[in-house]
């Protein structure tokens, strides 16, 4: 029972801590730097999709091709 008593007072003093933080604005650039890596991500998904489309595109010409010959 007493572990689990110091448990909840230093889990509740770790979680007042990071509430603290966050109302200081410490965690600020934290979230500015997760928005520029999900934004290049992103970005980095629709070139990936747009290539994967082109290399189907140029595929299936090269068969129609082969198959007219």
């Amino acid at each position: 029972m007493k572990k689990i008593i110091v448990s909840l007072v230093i889990g509740s003093a770790i979680g007042y801590c990071i509430r603290k933080m966050q109302d200081d604005g410490q965690f600020d650039c934290v979230c500015d730097s997760a928005q520029k890596l999900f934004s290049k991500s992103k970005k980095n998904v629709k070139n990936i999709g747009d290539i994967a489309k082109n290399e189907a595109e140029y595929l299936k010409d090269r068969v129609e091709d082969k198959l007219l010959k």
